[in-house]
């Protein structure tokens, strides 16, 4: 018989182990819907999430025995390595198939194989009658995958440096809204990431039943979460613009004076005589090839001249937008904010205090 704080554990593993299936499944059979030529670029790195959620269950001996000192070990093993993993390669494979780089696979292809190596012995230990997991033993044990956790620990670091410097290159060069660029998604994964990493971690090192009953529940709610994310991830770029961007040469070319100028017109006419800014998905690559004027050009001309696509958009919309409350003195900041060109609030929010300095 079970005492109840062991049925409460059992309860919550279930709960987590059924999350965790459903996000894999869920995953893996997005593969199938309409945009699925391009998954890919509406979820890069679903493999990822596929294996590593579906790693989880390891757990399962634990419904059954959740007072078995050797399946316990085996639950906070898992808990320690699994979110520094999962954070780790999800960041890796999501940037690398983004920004079109092969070297993220050597990362998570280590992380992966010592990953499966210590679950695997968890739990094959767990479902050896008697108990293995103890002494000097369960302390090497232990001591190795924590290790293991920090090398997971330092990859999801410099993983998420990378991940903030290519975000904020993406929003200033190439969108008039960063929104368009998966930025709000991206950060969301963070927070979540983050946030698994600290209750994990945080209720291995505890121990308690209680705790580990706890911290499972929240695991499943921010798993959840996690799951309505990448189920509706609202792109707004289409995929084909979003390559074409990233791929785009990014030499420097010089040109006269009077060439710049000319160009400079060309494309002060796109922008405020037709008010292309008013496109609130406006990109480099969509106002170049409206002014019929090579990326490279545009980029170079903005940034001599305007200090860059970003910040000449933008003006021209918080120009746009005072004009607007003058005329309508009655609208309210979202109207204001979506007539001028602006995606949100937020975006005219951020921009007029970048811009105004």
């Amino acid at each position: 018989m079970f005492t109840a704080s062991e049925h409460f554990l059992s309860v919550a593993v279930a709960v987590y182990v059924t999350v965790c299936l459903v996000v894999a499944v869920l995953r893996w059979r997005h593969k199938c819907e309409p945009y699925a030529s391009h998954i890919d670029y509406y979820y890069p790195g679903w493999r990822t999430v596929v294996f590593s959620f579906l790693s989880i269950v390891n757990l399962i001996p634990v419904i059954f025995m959740p007072g078995d000192p050797d399946c316990v070990h085996l639950l906070r093993m898992v808990l320690l390595l699994s979110s520094p993993f999962l954070c780790a390669v999800l960041i890796f494979s999501y940037f690398g198939k983004v920004l079109k780089v092969k070297w993220w696979r050597k990362p998570i292809i280590a992380l992966s194989f010592t990953y499966v190596v210590m679950t695997g012995t968890a739990l094959v230990l767990a479902l050896v009658p008697g108990t293995q997991l103890q002494g000097a033993f369960l302390t090497g044990f232990f001591i190795t995958g924590g290790a293991l956790a920090l090398i997971y620990l330092i990859c999801f670091i410099q993983a998420l440096r990378m991940i903030l410097r290519v975000i904020q290159k993406f929003s200033d060069e190439n969108y008039s809204n960063p929104d368009d660029f998966p930025k709000q998604y991206a950060e969301s994964v963070l927070i979540i990431a983050v946030l698994h990493l600290v209750m994990s971690w945080s209720t291995t090192l505890n121990g308690a039943p209680w705790a580990l009953t706890f911290g499972l529940l929240v695991l499943s709610v921010l798993s959840i979460i996690f799951l309505i994310g990448i189920l509706s991830p609202h792109r707004a770029v289409e995929v084909a613009q979003l390559e074409a961007e990233v791929l785009a040469p990014r030499e420097e070319m010089t040109l006269p004076r009077e060439r710049e100028e000319e160009l400079l017109q060309r494309i002060r006419e796109q922008v405020e005589e037709k008010e292309a800014f008013l496109d609130s998905h406006l990109s480099l690559a969509g106002l170049s090839q409206s002014c019929g004027i090579n990326r490279t050009y545009v980029s170079s001309v903005l940034s001599g001249y305007k200090g860059g696509f970003f910040a000449y958009i933008n003006s021209c919309r918080l120009a746009y937008a005072e004009k607007y409350r003058a005329e309508h003195p009655q609208a309210d900041v979202d109207e204001v904010a979506l007539c001028s060109g602006f995606n949100s609030r937020q975006s005219y929010y951020n921009a007029r205090k970048r811009l105004t300095k």
